[in-house]
């Protein structure tokens, strides 16, 4: 027989963040909140900067994909002309 605890631990650091988040909707909502358009500003302004980091992690997603194509690029340049001295001294009768 198998025995399951169901009670699952209530992390309260994750119960705040939505208790605030209910707050500013019931507030955004209600249309004798003085600050309602004060805080429609902020909100605008924090999904400008949210869209701006997505943007800025994609552009550095895409620098290190450039990153990395680059120094392989490097790499193989770098045996290329390994391979190419090691010729030529051996065209030159260089013991290698």
């Amino acid at each position: 027989m198998k025995i399951e605890n169901t009670n699952s631990p209530v992390n309260t650091q994750e119960l705040l963040p939505q208790i605030v988040e209910r707050i500013f909707a019931i507030c955004k909502t209600d249309p004798n909140f003085h600050l309602k358009n004060e805080m429609e500003i902020i909100g605008n302004k924090i999904e400008s900067i949210n869209q701006k980091i997505l943007k800025q992690d994609h552009l550095l997603e895409q620098s290190n994909i450039l990153k990395k194509d680059i120094l392989e690029r490097i790499e193989i340049l770098d045996n290329e002309n390994q391979n190419k001295q090691n010729e030529l001294l051996e065209l030159l009768g260089s013991d290698l």
